[in-house]
């Protein structure tokens, strides 16, 4: 394996494989089940696409294992069974599963990397993003994870996510187009809404009035002309990047990674402002944004 050995693991197995390069058969050690809370680095491995990376002892060549393993993480009480392949009598290995490991509050079952790789940065984003958890409407723990995993499961943008993660394998896609992708994502998740321009919600509360971090009142009276997809604003205290506001009486959120509206407004409402119709300043300016 590489860049993570057997050590890391709750168990592995030894199993004989044929390498695709000189078409020889190898031995190798590959992870069976693994606890990310207990052994947090086997993320960054799955990131990375080098989890149960396997090597030919005949002509050196890597390939991808492509063995079932069990993704478990205690903390969250989430055991994953990840089957890189699909097995034959898939409806009875689930219920041999369900039936074997029911007792953890979240089993799930992956026939796809793409799910659990982005599942793990929807965690990290979600670990690590200050404004957004506090803005977040998915809940936390269990709630959010369950959410997390109907989204993976479920939504036709995991389509969209899984070719753009092999084109940036291939060099054909950059990190940039990638997190615009994931971003879209959780927008979509959160059911966030384009920024009315006129700062009132649908329910015709202030958008602006808690609009705050680290205890500062946020303004926005010179980035009017410089919301646009591009343009983030970062937190003079904590650096954190603010581009979403929630409504303080209904708690919609609203975002100008959307575009933005003229106003919603019945009287006068008008059409979304596409984001490449809007001022498109690729700009990442730290100025000070609070009021004192």
């Amino acid at each position: 394996m590489f860049n993570l050995t057997a050590r890391h693991a709750e168990a592995y197995s030894q199993e004989t494989f044929r390498c695709g390069n000189c078409n020889r058969d190898f031995s190798a050690k590959v992870i069976t089940w693994v606890d990310v809370s207990r052994t947090p680095q086997v993320k960054q491995s799955l990131l990375t696409w080098r989890f149960n990376v396997i090597q030919c002892t005949s002509c050196g060549c890597r390939q991808f294992a492509e063995t079932p393993f069990f993704y478990e993480d205690f903390h969250e009480g989430l055991l994953v069974a990840v089957f890189p392949k699909i097995p034959d009598s898939r409806g009875q290995v689930e219920a041999a599963i369900k039936e074997k490991y029911g007792y953890y509050p979240v089993l799930e079952y992956f026939y796809d990397m793409t799910q659990i790789w982005t599942l793990l940065r929807f965690q990290s984003h979600y670990g690590s993003n200050k404004h957004l958890k506090q803005l977040s409407r998915m809940g936390t723990g269990e709630e959010r994870l369950r959410k997390f995993l109907k989204f993976l499961k479920e939504d036709s943008l995991m389509i969209d996510i899984r070719e753009r993660l092999t084109e940036s394998l291939v060099g054909d896609a950059t990190d940039d187009d990638m997190t615009e992708l994931l971003n879209k994502a959780m927008y979509k998740m959160e059911e966030m809404l384009p920024w009315p321009l006129d700062r009132r919600c649908i329910c015709g509360g202030d958008l602006l009035k808690d609009f705050t971090c680290c205890g500062k009142r946020v303004r926005l009276v010179y980035q009017e002309q410089l919301l646009s997809h591009h343009y983030a604003m970062y937190c003079p205290s904590c650096k954190e990047p603010l581009s979403e506001a929630s409504c303080p009486d209904c708690g919609r959120v609203y975002t100008w990674k959307l575009g933005t509206v003229q106003s919603y407004d019945r009287k006068n409402r008008q059409g979304v402002i596409k984001p490449e119709a809007s001022l498109d300043f690729k700009v990442d300016p730290r100025m000070n944004i609070s009021d004192h």
